[in-house]
């Protein structure tokens, strides 16, 4: 009798049984390694705002108040005229010193350092601490011209200017989104000096810094196109003295809202995937969400916050912690100040006298 020879190979039904078997477990394995790769991108996007939020602390310290929104530098009217916004003002604390001084170091006006080739080039960097890591953007914004199509860094965290922009207590969209004087009851506007003092709610009680996406993912309809910020300021902060309907934001056509390359304001939701028209209505967010219809143009999320979280984003509070704000929380954009307010809204304003609860 002949010895059983020994097999050398595994038999087709076998083979099909350990692809289903690492099949199986791919799928298994692979939603997690995606939840991990996500949380690690998270945290580092947490450490980004604790470094702003300590970098205005050091400003504060040194200056006795944050940094201005932004610098009008010159007349109504002149073209172009760029200013640098509250992020480049905290460079030399953001361990930033060798780019501070190729730009507003050197050139106390932004259109001296845009102008410059070595500079200019500079300032198409990106810079690792101000983009989200869970970002999909690209590494210059090109939703914010500074002259033709010259497009410097992209930012991911803009600074509060207002709970509701000048809507008051309006319920339309407010036709005149951010406020440039020192009415606004966030942190940064035109040239502000808002000291920690000014902060009467308290700073563990106001939101300073927040994220907004490039783009946001929209399950039920095309993603919405929120066009992040800018690292180094506005292309055109006279766009404040007008900034008209909501409608009308092609970039390069005289984009009305260009001050929401460094401002955020709480009219729209966290992560608000509607849209709205030129005379929209606000009542409990009665926005239109159409599935392919309506311009990017229109989508609320360019001048709000948002991100790339699921579910919320990050935000540095004025006593520098970093928190989680959920896109569900209360939110009454057109409640007057101090009268049936959501936590949101009190938490853009430092001056409404109202227990946060957050």
């Amino acid at each position: 009798m002949r010895g059983a020879q020994a097999r050398n190979a595994f038999t087709l039904i076998e083979l099909l049984v350990v692809i289903a078997i690492i099949a199986t477990l791919v799928a298994i394995l692979l939603p997690a390694v995606q939840q991990a790769r996500e949380a690690a991108r998270r945290s580092s996007c947490k450490n980004n705002l604790k470094q702003i939020g300590i970098a205005l602390h050091n400003y504060h310290d040194t200056y006795n108040t944050l940094p201005p929104g932004y610098v009008r530098t010159a007349a109504s009217g002149t073209v172009p005229n760029y200013s640098y916004g509250w992020s480049t003002q905290i460079f030399p604390f953001m361990e930033q010193p060798a780019l501070y001084d190729a730009t507003l170091g050197t050139y106390p006006n932004m259109d001296n350092a845009v102008a410059n080739a070595t500079s200019n080039a500079q300032m198409k960097n990106a810079i690792a601490a101000y983009r989200c890591p869970s970002d999909t953007g690209p590494q210059a914004n090109d939703k914010f011209a500074f002259g033709g199509t010259n497009y410097l860094a992209t930012s991911n965290y803009v600074g509060n200017n207002d709970r509701n922009g000048n809507a008051g207590n309006s319920t339309t969209w407010p036709t005149s989104l951010f406020v440039r004087g020192n009415t606004a009851r966030g942190v940064f506007w035109q040239n502000s000096r808002c000291r920690f003092a000014d902060v009467v709610d308290g700073l563990s009680n106001t939101l300073i810094v927040g994220e907004r996406s490039w783009e946001l993912n929209n399950p039920s309809a095309r993603k919405r196109q929120c066009d992040a910020a800018s690292v180094y300021g506005t292309p055109s902060p006279w766009d404040g003295d007008n900034q008209g309907t909501y409608g009308n934001l092609t970039p390069g056509a005289g984009d009305p809202g260009y001050l929401r390359a460094m401002f955020a304001y709480g009219f729209a939701k966290i992560n608000d995937r509607n849209e709205v028209s030129a005379t929209p209505t606000v009542d409990n967010y009665n926005f239109t969400n159409p599935a392919t219809s309506g311009p990017v143009e229109n989508d609320a999320c360019k001048f709000g916050y948002a991100s790339q979280h699921k579910g919320g984003m990050q935000a540095v509070m004025g006593d520098g912690r970093v928190e989680f704000i959920s896109e569900n929380i209360s939110h009454t954009p057109a409640a007057l100040d101090g009268t049936n307010m959501g936590v949101f809204d009190k938490l853009l304003n430092r001056r409404d006298g109202q227990v946060t609860g957050f």
